[in-house]
């Protein structure tokens, strides 16, 4: 399984935070979601702060972009931000689908914990480069799709009320997504003369443990 090739960074840095990782990717809201104890209102909730941290990714990646070394890592970010924006569009279906209006949308004010992730990544992509920036939300791009292959595994998961979501992180195409966040992962790891796998370590863990605040905030 692409999550746990333990020749890749990413594994190596999961498995040096397996505690704070696992209490993210296996949260009590992941837990209610697919077995339908998850309250409407807090799925709406997260839509709504998810709407939100979609727009800031927006901006992480055109940084990404102003960061890169060559010609080829900056179009990926530039693909990525497309990717992103045409996710933005399907979002707001989604959340039309949920009863969400254009005009809920726009009035939703960021929470702290959404905030603080987004605010965390863009400070270490201003300061340092894109192999941090790219640690940093792992959590985020690689975790999700994690988390979908993790619940399109257990039993009667289509029953679930919030299966679309699950479909979303499960499907062929996000999961492709992850695979390449993954192996590019290990090319800016490669690439990085002065490796430091302990301030990466650093700031792969704090993703995390901010990642598992964004559930604790629904």
């Amino acid at each position: 399984m692409i999550y746990n090739n333990k020749k890749n960074i990413f594994y190596k840095l999961k498995k040096s935070c397996l505690s704070e990782w696992l209490k993210y990717t296996r949260h009590s809201f992941l837990n209610d979601l697919i077995s339908n104890r998850l309250p409407v209102i807090k799925f709406k909730k997260y839509l709504l702060q998810d709407y939100l941290f979609l727009q800031e990714f927006l901006k992480i990646l055109s940084l990404s972009s102003f960061n890169s070394t060559n010609y080829v890592h900056m179009n990926r970010s530039i693909d990525f931000m497309i990717s992103i924006k045409n996710e933005l569009k399907l979002h707001i279906k989604f959340c039309k689908k949920w009863n969400i209006s254009a005009n809920q949308l726009k009035k939703v004010k960021v929470l702290k914990p959404n905030k603080a992730y987004t605010d965390f990544v863009l400070n270490v992509g201003k300061n340092g480069n894109n192999l941090d920036l790219f640690i940093c939300l792992a959590p985020c791009i690689i975790g999700y799709g994690e988390i979908g292959f993790r619940l399109s595994k257990i039993r009667n998961w289509k029953k679930s009320k919030y299966k679309e979501w699950i479909a979303t992180y499960s499907s062929k195409e996000y999961q492709a997504v992850a695979k390449e966040n993954i192996n590019h992962l290990d090319i800016l790891y490669k690439m990085e003369k002065k490796k430091n796998f302990k301030k990466l370590l650093k700031l792969f863990r704090k993703a995390t443990i901010l990642e598992k605040k964004f559930w604790n905030m629904i």
